[in-house]
């Protein structure tokens, strides 16, 4: 009778390790297929600004070329009104005077107030520190009570649920043995599928690899566009 009692217990362990082991396979494999969706998303979300980057890129190269226009008329009005510029430069530099004196009073001001409400967060956080400690050493007291009680009624009902335990367990061997074979047999199918679909979705993020390597030629063939329209533009500015 002991040897049988033995060897079920054996088969119910080993049934379990079983269980687990696919599990564990399963969460594994789950784990990946989640990385890897977010690495396809990535891919994608790249290829979007890298496409839409390009198209900003040719969009400003048109653009430059309309404010070049515009600069030109500017620095030829500018010239044209130099000596009105200059009644209006006067203004404005006793205006700035005002207003930096009015600026430093205003930081004077700030600096005041900053430092009030430093002392003012200081008894804050102080005050907070001193609830959250009365709060803990609350909870402490709480813990130790529920833990004793709970010790207490675990003791009482320790006697009862071996008992019962020991006329269960016979009842509830062979159909956990099945029970634990099922689930085994069912995590390895959906281990099986999962591989499946972690194959299907490195494939499809070496697709996605390969779209966005072209989305960043045609990002590198803009750029270069507009640096050569750059060096264009440079000498109007050292003319003005």
């Amino acid at each position: 009778m002991e040897g049988d009692a033995t060897t079920r217990r054996a088969n119910l362990t080993g049934a379990k390790e079983a269980r687990k082991r696919a599990e564990l396979d399963a969460q594994l494999l789950a784990n990946r297929i989640a990385l890897l969706k977010q690495e396809e998303e990535k891919a994608w979300k790249k290829i979007e600004e890298t496409r839409k980057r390009a198209n900003e890129i040719t969009t400003m190269r048109g653009d430059n070329e309309q404010k070049y226009i515009a600069k030109e008329k500017f620095y030829k009005q500018k010239w044209e009104s130099i000596r009105t510029a200059q009644q209006h430069n006067a203004y404005m530099r006793e205006q700035n005077k005002e207003a930096k004196a009015a600026v430093a009073k205003s930081h004077v001001e700030a600096k005041g107030a900053y430092v009030r409400n430093a002392k003012l967060m200081a008894h804050e956080n102080l005050m907070e520190k001193k609830q959250k400690e009365a709060n803990e050493r609350a909870m402490n007291e709480q813990r130790a009570q529920y833990i004793k009680k709970q010790k207490d009624e675990a003791n009482r009902r320790m006697e009862a649920e071996r008992q019962a335990r020991l006329l269960q367990y016979q009842q509830d061997y062979e159909a956990r043995c099945s029970e634990e074979e099922m689930l085994r047999a069912r995590t390895e199918a959906l281990v099986a599928k999962m591989e499946k679909e972690e194959m299907d979705l490195i494939q499809r993020l070496q697709n996605t690899q390969t779209v966005q390597r072209n989305a960043y030629e045609e990002l590198e063939t803009a750029l270069g566009s507009t640096g050569t329209k750059g060096r264009g533009e440079a000498e109007p500015r050292r003319a003005a």
